[in-house]
């Protein structure tokens, strides 16, 4: 045996001082690292082994999941919240909701539970519903037209003619014709000592009161009023429908109502069958029946399907056909059209078939069927596009499939496994198809990069074992 002659073999080192981090690409340095398992950023710069992976609780009827500051599970009909912080303790709400599968969305700092339509709040685990129902139940209801300020008015005389020595401050109801005196088309005036003239009073609002009504509802709700009896007794028929509340108390709220009707300037009292209306001088009433009980509601549609994006929440309706967007900021209101950017959005697709899924990528709120994708993108209702694509979709029952990774969205269609990247989507899943005859070679990248994946949720890394074993059975060059 002769040994190699070690002393002539030159000896040399290479010293590192800059570590580059990460390089998934194929000019990886020796600086740097291709791949990792199990390394951990949280004393960086310098790179440590994770924290053991450890079992929190078994979970039984599962029927939703989502991570916002926390992760919030939905088991059967609780809630169960573990924040992220360091030593914060679980939060469990119990018989919060129904018993059945969720889509859950996160905006703020709350999470959107459909169809339930309940608010979960992670700032003080409060659970809150998204809309509101507030009906007369035996209260009685008043409906008087009242100035920008919420103010009602009674005055003392009417006529063709102002009075010929007014005293300051004096309310005078000028009228165009003396036999209707309470149309709308009257003038309320009052007169000014200081400046010698009489002003008119513009009455454009309604101030509705009852016990208890304005607890449920806030200033720019809005609030679908029904069974009012404005109507029939001649006030004002607009004020059944949707209503903007511009101001609210505890017992009142204030909604427009533009003047109408034969008996415009008078108030409205109804109870749970009638309803009497009373001049504004006091003096002269009329009863009227009444239809139904008064409600009011801040409405919230029912959704399939629901994302976020850009601070507000999307959803669609199969039933209907309708993509929703709710209000700025505001998802407890979804029917807000007052005319400015922080305005609802509600748009019909002329697609058919039910919607399969729904999610946000690259800035986009995207709605899937099985063979469509419509794509909604803009920044304020008045701008809002709807564009729809024929295209493989998201498969029916897949709506949890759809997952974001890297600016792409990848999802399972009837055909396989798609991706979007902004274009049109694209199979990944034909080279785990062996009819496609592709080689081993994209096989490998697959399977390597399921086992990543796998790997990050088990803590293994058993690719590299895998990899040889699948080359060696087919005796082709890694």
């Amino acid at each position: 045996m002769v040994l190699a002659n070690r002393a002539k073999l030159q000896n040399s080192r290479s010293l590192v001082r800059v570590f580059g981090g990460l390089n998934e690409t194929y000019a990886c340095s020796e600086a740097e690292y291709s791949a990792g398992v199990n390394f951990s950023a949280r004393d960086f710069p310098a790179l440590s082994t994770r924290k053991p992976r450890r079992k929190l609780r078994e979970l039984t009827g599962l029927n939703g999941m989502y991570h916002l500051n926390g992760l919030l599970t939905v088991c059967g009909k609780d809630l169960i919240y573990t924040p992220d912080a360091d030593g914060a303790n679980p939060v469990t709400c119990t018989e919060a909701v129904t018993d059945g599968k969720k889509a859950l969305v996160g905006i703020g700092t709350k999470i959107l539970i459909f169809p339930d339509k309940l608010a979960f709040d992670t700032a003080d685990g409060s659970v809150t519903a998204l809309g509101a129902l507030w009906t007369a139940a035996g209260k009685s209801v008043t409906f008087a037209p009242c100035d920008a300020a919420g103010k009602t008015y009674q005055v003392e005389a009417f006529g063709r003619d102002e009075p010929a020595e007014p005293a300051d401050g004096q309310l005078f109801l000028k009228v165009e014709d003396a036999d209707h005196p309470w149309r709308y088309d009257s003038t309320l005036e009052m007169y000014s000592k200081n400046s010698g003239s009489w002003a008119a009073i513009p009455l454009e609002y309604c101030r509705i009161t009852a016990a208890g009504l304005g607890k449920l509802f806030r200033q720019w709700d809005t609030v679908t009023v029904q069974g009012a009896a404005a109507e029939a007794a001649g006030q004002s028929p607009e004020l059944n429908g949707d209503q903007i509340v511009y101001d609210v108390g505890e017992d009142w709220l204030r909604v427009r109502c533009t003047p109408q009707g034969e008996y415009f300037y008078g108030t409205l009292v109804q109870n749970a069958a009638a309803a009497q209306w009373q001049s504004m001088d006091g003096k002269q009433r009329r009863s009227v029946r009444a239809a139904q009980t008064v409600s009011m509601e801040r409405r919230v549609p029912e959704l399939d399907f629901v994302t976020e994006c850009d601070n507000r929440v999307w959803g669609c309706n199969s039933k209907e056909n309708v993509i929703y967007g709710c209000k700025l900021g505001d998802p407890t209101n979804w029917f807000s059209y007052r005319g400015i950017a922080a305005d609802s959005y509600a748009v019909t697709v002329g697609s058919d078939g039910a919607f399969t899924g729904a999610a946000s990528c690259m800035g986009y709120a995207l709605f899937f069927k099985e063979n469509t994708l419509h794509k909604l993108y803009g920044s304020k209702p008045s701008d809002f596009q709807l564009s729809s694509l024929r295209c493989r979709g998201v498969a029916k029952n897949a709506a949890r499939s759809l997952c974001v990774l890297n600016e792409t969205l990848y999802y399972l269609s009837p055909d396989g496994v798609m991706a979007w990247d902004g274009s049109l989507p694209t199979k990944v899943s034909g080279a785990l198809d062996a009819a496609q005859g592709l080689g081993l070679d994209a096989v490998s990248v697959c399977v390597d990069d399921a086992l990543d994946a796998l790997c990050d949720l088990t803590g293994e890394n058993a690719s590299e074992a895998v990899i040889n074993e699948v080359f060696e059975r087919f005796c082709v060059g890694k």
